[in-house]
């Protein structure tokens, strides 16, 4: 039965995903590269966002998704996250630490991962580990790795990479992130589509 709803929830999200709306965009500067922010309908109030990160490929469209009604939680990480990410860049600063990678005790609520490579693919349920690195070259950063198995066959998997190499990133990606504005945005383009019957 639990098997049967699964496979049900990912026909639904296979779906979904085709239909989503952009609504914002975020950059980082490791990737030199603008990611999407989508969304999905309005259903009963609550709609699934989906942010698009790095893909171990470049052909490979992935994005870690979060339910609305999560997006509170998942929000207050990213700005702990930042948070830690300013401290722990002054004490390096102060101290001349010039090389590390330490891993960020921040709890993100669990966070589940697609893929699009010749069709979409869904990983459930991950835990999020940001570890803070000093690069070689002298930069800052702060990283989240993570491999994702595809739920629907245990043989096709994907890296995904979401590095911040400076705070503001993490800020500018948090502005996008309130629920009310993306839900007001939905609903204006729902609107604006009703128009046109």
């Amino acid at each position: 039965m639990k098997k049967i709803v699964l496979i049900l929830f990912v026909s639904i999200l296979c779906t979904t995903v085709y239909g989503e709306k952009v609504v914002g965009k975020y950059y980082l500067s490791y990737f030199n590269q603008s990611y999407d922010i989508e969304a999905s309908e309005i259903k009963d109030g609550k709609f699934t966002l989906y942010i698009q990160v790095h893909g171990g490929s470049q052909s490979t469209k992935a994005m870690l998704f979060v339910e609305s009604d999560e997006l509170k939680e998942f929000t207050q990480s990213l700005l702990q996250m930042k948070t830690k990410f300013e401290e722990w860049s002054k004490v390096a600063k102060e101290n001349n630490v010039t090389e590390m990678s330490k891993k960020m005790d921040i709890n993100f609520p669990p966070t589940s991962i697609c893929w699009f490579f010749t069709e979409w693919y869904f990983s459930f349920y991950h835990t999020l580990i940001p570890a803070f690195m000093i690069l070689k070259d002298g930069t800052y950063a702060v990283s989240i790795v993570e491999e994702a198995t595809s739920s629907s066959n245990e043989y096709i998997d994907e890296t995904i990479y979401w590095v911040f190499s400076d705070p503001k990133e993490i800020d500018d990606l948090i502005s996008q992130l309130d629920a009310e504005k993306i839900k007001s945005k939905l609903e204006a383009d729902d609107n604006a589509s009703d128009l046109f019957k």
